[in-house]
């Protein structure tokens, strides 16, 4: 009996990436060895994710679950030997979830059959900025309008994700399997680093910023083509020529926005558009295409958009008005 405990807890550790360094082969062994074991292991590894892009909860319900878990592993024990990481309390509340009906529908669709490769996405939505931590304990950060897709061997064999939009990354060192990150066909494979990319599905390039450590990028399409970072460099892949562009820049500037910071040098209107559409959930019309003329120079922390409308509006001499649509949204004309 003692053993199913241990292994119960140990596994959702294991999903929360909380286990002590080396026992993951060790541990992930035995669940391949159990059904039992490596179904409940993939199902808490989604409902991790789950969690992790959205810690709402007040941290007295999760310790009030821990309590209830660890009394479901182990009814005969009185005392509870709770753990103030936030991680493994939340990896405990993970497998209550796994008990209630909209998680359990939510994990039906991802792993409705354990024997196939199964894929959980991680959303930010417009004016949200979420954390994910990935099975491996490594952390992403996902800007506003932005997707991580990973698979359900996820640390056991691979480590691939697949971007869309923006994310800042902090990835575990793991020699025997590299992290790839995929946009379409181009990828940034690392070992372990700092980076950040952007790649929205309506700008015409990718970015990669390399904080730390060294980052390769490729191509699926082209064996030749390679490239390879430095601490403080930046690439800027064209989507339409496929063509990279490196230059050594300031990467703090690149990573701002996961602190809420909004950072314009020379930044291009339309691009300047671009990201306060994301930040805000608005859209914008331009009546003057001359508005799209001057580049735009500021920084903004906890500004509102009216604040930021009215800078734009002062410094760039251009006018702007209000309304909603039919859904509410924001839309705001320049001209």
């Amino acid at each position: 009996m003692e053993r199913n405990v241990k292994n119960n807890e140990d596994i959702i550790n294991l999903a929360a990436g909380c286990i002590e360094p080396g026992r993951e082969e060790e541990l992930l062994s035995e669940i391949e060895k159990d059904p039992e074991s490596e179904k409940i292991y993939n199902k808490a590894k989604a409902a991790w994710a789950f969690l992790a892009s959205s810690k709402d909860m007040p941290e007295y319900k999760i310790e009030n679950s821990y309590k209830k878990l660890q009394a479901r592993l182990n009814p005969r024990s009185k005392t509870f030997r709770l753990k103030t990481n936030l991680l493994i309390k939340y990896a405990a509340v993970l497998l209550l979830f796994l008990c209630t009906l909209p998680l359990a529908f939510y994990l039906k669709n991802q792993f409705s059959n354990e024997t196939d490769l199964k894929y959980t996405s991680v959303v930010a939505k417009y004016k949200q900025i979420a954390e994910v931590i990935l099975p491996d304990s490594s952390v992403v950060v996902l800007n506003s309008g932005s997707t991580l897709t990973y698979n359900n061997n996820y640390s056991r064999d691979n480590r691939d994700v697949s971007l869309i939009g923006e994310a800042y990354f902090d990835i575990k060192r793991n020699k025997e399997i590299p992290l790839t990150v995929s946009v379409n066909d181009f990828k940034v494979k690392v070992l372990g680093t700092k980076f950040n990319v952007s790649a929205y599905p309506d700008d015409q390039k990718i970015t990669v910023a390399l904080e730390t450590g060294a980052v390769e990028l490729q191509h699926e399409k082209s064996k030749s083509f390679s490239y390879k970072l430095e601490p403080g460099e930046i690439a800027e892949y064209d989507t339409a020529i496929k063509e990279v562009r490196v230059k050594k820049t300031s990467i703090g500037d690149y990573t701002a926005w996961k602190n809420g910071l909004l950072v314009f040098k020379d930044t291009p209107m339309d691009e300047v558009i671009k990201i306060l559409e994301r930040k805000f959930n608005a859209d914008f019309i331009v009546e003057d295409s001359t508005i799209y003329d001057p580049a735009f120079n500021a920084t903004f922390q906890d500004e509102n958009l009216v604040e930021v409308l009215d800078y734009i509006e002062y410094t760039c001499h251009v006018n702007y008005s209000l309304s909603k649509d039919n859904a509410n949204k924001t839309i705001i004309k320049l001209y």
